[in-house]
């Protein structure tokens, strides 16, 4: 819910009530008296409900005159806001409280023969409708979405520290190399699906992740709605997931399964990952969906009523609804000066049982890899790497297999930032690792004295752009296999490669995502030489012990084969 004054809590729900249009196009401010038939709409989820919702939101209104030359109205900025009389002041002066309606840019401007201008315009997801340009690679929630404001532009509105709030916030995600995700939207879907909620276009105009809550923030009177309020007469139950692994098809289930489960398709991000691990993610999806124990509605309220948002929970008291009529709201339709109407969509937990055990059983088409087929696999980085003098960082960590013995062409791109003293000499190398094996081919640049000191003469602060080519050849089949890219510079002060500013491409045929995920556990560790009391040290050794801790769920599991199982031997996942 927008934050409002108390005055506005009081005054919205009046049913006399006075409003006031403003806004802008580009640089240009108008107002109510400019325009007519000024709606909203926005959603989270289809009828059928489920999480992963990235909707795009869609203003319509028509301009009564020409506000700008015609032309210009392209991929002009709109804001909006719905203002409230709320009172008065000492001197009588009307006391006015906005209510912003979000940031849309113009898709369609048409003109009528009367001249008046009929616009659509899209809210800031509809920037996420771009070619993803990358396959692979791996970060926290935040990151990826940070990752994607700086792809498409469209600013991302929460912290780190929000976002690790999340279910699986602080999860490090890796997506399956040959997934189906083809725009940036698609790559929200993914996330949005891992955190259990949605994505969508806050009122500040920026996009946020939100999950389904159980607590209601306001209750809503009969003598508040227009008549003709809808009511279902179930409470929805929504307690597992289904997902399908990409290398096979098959459909996995995660929950007990006694109410709906919401069908997540072939996330990407729960394809990687040892059966617990997989688990782990699921399940926390499971929990962030259980709060969803609702009555859907379609309800007309009053206008004013413009300050809720997608996914505020509210409640309904007398006629058809009782105090434990509640639901979220998972779309708005907003007409000025009119009506806000809000929905909450469910699925009926009795019918869904009926049709469901046959889907839960259901395996998709495996998956063939052509022998002619060339696949490329897309690496970029999802967080910046700083560094210093002397020190070896890796920057780059891909993992493929191929079915059958094949070449393999990488190409390499990176952006250096660098500070450095070019008076003297410096030079970086790239070091290249297959299967944790240096490879013995290490190309590297000098730069300053004896490089291309010409070039650079008198700057301390520079960037550079650098290619390089590699060729494996004999890559041996049905084996999974690590490409590990490595920077170490000397003589260099500092050196940082920015968020999209490292890019590896493999490109073969037959090369295909790893036939299952062996549990690789990485750990790197540095001692520098010291002395005690004049004694050198002449040697240390370390070791490191794993073992699998105990699950915390609300199940028994039991290991059966490649399954995980409830105690009374239902199946769960993998």
């Amino acid at each position: 819910m927008f934050p409002v004054s108390n005055d506005y809590i009081s005054k919205m729900q009046s049913e006399i009530q006075t409003h006031k249009l403003t806004g802008t196009i580009g640089s240009v401010t108008f107002t109510g008296e400019d325009v007519i038939g000024v709606s909203w709409t926005a959603k989270c989820t289809d009828k059928k409900v489920n999480v992963g919702g990235v909707f795009v939101g869609v203003l319509k209104l028509t301009f009564l005159r020409d506000i700008l030359e015609r032309g210009e109205y392209k991929d002009k900025k709109i804001t909006l806001s719905d203002s409230l009389l709320t009172g008065f002041d000492a001197n009588d002066n009307p006391v006015w409280e906005p209510v912003p309606i979000g940031e849309f840019y113009v898709s369609d401007a048409t003109w009528r023969a009367e001249g008046m201008i009929d616009i659509v315009a899209y809210d800031c997801i509809s920037k996420t409708d771009k070619t993803l340009e990358i396959t692979t690679s791996n970060g926290s929630v935040y990151q990826w979405s940070k990752f994607i404001e700086l792809k498409t532009g469209a600013v991302f509105g929460m912290t780190e520290e929000e976002c690790e709030a999340l279910p699986n916030g602080t999860e490090i995600l890796t997506p399956y190399a040959f997934n189906k995700m083809g725009t940036y939207r698609d790559l929200m879907n993914a996330l949005a699906q891992m955190v259990g909620g949605f994505a969508y276009a806050a009122k500040d105009g920026t996009w946020k992740f939100r999950t389904f809550g159980d607590t209601s923030l306001l209750t809503i009177q009969k003598n508040r709605r227009f008549k003709g309020a809808k009511y279902s007469d179930f409470t929805t139950l929504y307690d597992a997931v289904s997902f399908t692994r990409a290398r096979d098809g098959v459909q996995l289930v995660c929950g007990s399964a006694r109410g709906v489960t919401m069908d997540l398709g072939e996330n990407p991000f729960l394809q990687y990952g040892g059966a617990r691990q997989v688990w782990d993610r699921a399940e926390a999806i499971v929990n962030a969906i259980l709060p969803m124990r609702y009555i859907p509605f379609d309800v007309s309220l009053l206008p004013a009523f413009v300050c809720l948002d997608l996914g505020d929970v509210i409640s309904f008291a007398t006629d058809y609804a009782d105090e434990t009529t509640k639901g979220a709201i998972m779309d708005v339709t907003w007409s000025y000066n009119k009506s806000f109407t809000v929905r909450c969509y469910g699925d009926n937990p009795d019918i869904y049982k009926v049709e469901s055990q046959a889907k839960k059983n259901l395996s998709g088409i495996s998956k063939q890899v052509s022998q002619n087929n060339i696949t490329y696999y897309i690496y970029s980085n999802t967080q910046a790497y700083t560094f210093g003098n002397d020190v070896e960082v890796e920057i780059a960590n891909l993992r493929f297999t191929s079915t059958e013995e094949t070449t393999v062409e990488i190409n390499h791109e990176f952006i250096f930032d660098m500070t450095a003293d070019l008076s003297h000499s410096i030079q970086y190398e790239v070091r290249y690792y297959l299967d944790d094996e240096l490879v013995e081919y290490t190309p590297y640049e000098k730069l300053g004295t004896g490089g291309i000191q010409g070039l650079l003469s008198g700057s301390t602060d520079f960037s550079i752009t650098r290619d390089f080519f590699y060729v494996l050849k004999d890559v041996a089949p049905n084996f999974t296999h690590s490409w590990k890219v490595r920077i170490y510079t000397k003589g260099i002060t500092s050196t940082t490669i920015d968020v999209d500013h490292c890019h590896v491409t493999l490109k073969g045929q037959k090369l295909y995502g790893a036939d299952e995920f062996d549990g690789f556990l990485e750990f790197e560790d540095s001692v520098h030489l010291f002395d005690i009391g004049g004694v050198g040290m002449l040697s240390m050794e370390d070791s490191v012990t794993f073992s699998e801790s105990p699950a915390e769920s609300n199940y028994i599991l039991t290991e059966n084969g490649d399954e995980l199982t409830t105690e009374n031997g239902d199946n769960l996942i993998w």
